[in-house]
């Protein structure tokens, strides 16, 4: 399935409904992949901007340059290239601390000019391209601090609302001023008259913002040449971890992409919980109750969650069940309890021991027992949530310290 032209999010949504039946999506089976690129679909359906974390050369660069690539079908211009006009590799430097290398900065030698980063060269191509999928790459994006040369977009982020034609949108990144470097930006952006004229427009005319077509993924190698994530950037992202390794994998030749034809699926139709809370009450009512309980042995403590991270929940419940009908609650709960809740947690014995214990006995009554009861139908190989627990209580007892991250 294509779109032609701009799709609105009510209308990619009538269309997900259209493809759930029949157990497939964009002519992929739901079941092959159900366990790996499910949880990144609906991720960033969920929130446009995700962290893949694990040790170096486990693919996390490379899964981000297939999802790019499985947006195109055999017969597209883009079909089989390496490195198709939807994906953007900018790899972060450790000297980074403005935004003027990835975003762009004003020059006032010979006159007012914008010199314009690779950020707004390929945001302004996704802004022209909006039923495609853009990923924006920021490799190894702690290598210095992410809240000093990306804070303009760490700040847009959080703007995203659906405007009344049901397009998620945001604040500018780029407000408007009536100067030479902005014209000089928007010159370099766009191309044609009608283009440029109708972002200088002092009044009603558009803006640089964030389109719902527009992602960002970070890659991170945590050790100890790297910066560690502030709690600003992770309530704002969504993170996955990717240390298992499978030495007899990937060793088929593939053709086109390895995942297969995605589509423009990934583009979500959803900015807060509001916008699926009355069309999922039931879900998202059984999502909340987890919540409550998280939010009651958090409580007194840094790590508890407010309503963003409710919000990332209640949507990405939603979007998995898009994803795939046959997906159980507690499926749901371990892939973001893993994401929102975990990585949040550090501290030495007196600030984590307590909380991570009383979390282990909330997974498992709510995860990992469900599973368990539900093994032939939907068998596990494990609870990631449970998993890493242990992993971190673990490493608690032998060092006094545990991070999600370390």
């Amino acid at each position: 399935m294509v779109y032609s032209g701009t799709t609105t999010s009510k209308q990619r949504s009538d269309e997900w409904k259209s493809l759930i039946p029949d157990g497939s999506l964009y002519g992929i089976s739901t079941t092959e992949i159900n366990e790996n690129i499910l949880p990144y679909l609906t991720a960033l359906r969920t929130k446009p901007f995700m962290l893949l974390a694990g040790i170096s050369g486990t693919g996390k660069s490379r899964i981000v340059r297939e999802m790019a690539k499985a947006c195109w079908k055999e017969g597209d211009p883009e079909y089989g290239k390496n490195h198709p006009k939807n994906f953007c590799m900018v790899q972060v430097k450790p000297n980074w601390h403005d935004s003027s290398e990835l975003i762009g900065y004003v020059s006032r030698l010979n006159g007012e000019k914008f010199v314009v980063g690779p950020f707004l060269r390929f945001l302004a191509a996704a802004i022209k391209d909006p039923d495609t999928p853009y990923f924006l790459c920021l490799d190894e994006m702690n290598l210095a601090p992410v809240e000093q040369y990306f804070t303009e977009y760490l700040s847009v982020i959080e703007s995203r609302k659906l405007n009344d034609s049901d397009i998620i949108e945001t604040d500018p990144i780029i407000e408007y001023e009536d100067t030479d470097a902005y014209g000089n930006l928007i010159d370099q952006l766009f191309n044609t008259p009608e283009e440029r004229k109708a972002y200088k427009m002092a009044e009603g005319g558009k803006r640089l913002t964030i389109p719902q077509n527009f992602f960002v993924i970070g890659t991170v190698n945590m050790d100890e040449t790297t910066f560690s994530f502030s709690r600003k950037v992770l309530d704002r992202a969504m993170t996955i971890e990717m240390n298992e390794v499978d030495l007899h994998g990937g060793l088929e030749k593939g053709t086109g992409n390895d995942i297969g034809y995605i589509g423009n699926s990934i583009i979500g139709d959803a900015a807060e919980g509001c916008d699926v809370y009355e069309d999922n009450k039931e879900l998202c009512d059984q999502v909340l109750d987890y919540l409550e309980q998280v939010n009651a042995i958090l409580e007194g403590t840094p790590f508890k969650i407010a309503y963003r991270t409710r919000n990332e929940f209640l949507m990405y419940a939603v979007n998995r069940k898009k994803l795939d009908e046959k997906t159980q609650l507690w499926q749901n709960l371990d892939e973001m309890t893993s994401m929102k809740i975990l990585s949040r947690i550090e501290g030495d014995e007196e600030r984590t021991k307590k909380v991570l214990n009383d979390l282990k006995n909330l997974v498992k009554e709510q995860i990992v027992d469900k599973f368990e009861e539900n093994a032939n139908e939907t068998p596990m190989i494990h609870s990631i949530s449970a998993t890493k627990i242990d992993e971190m209580l673990a490493k608690l007892k032998n060092t006094g310290f545990t991070s999600y991250w370390t």
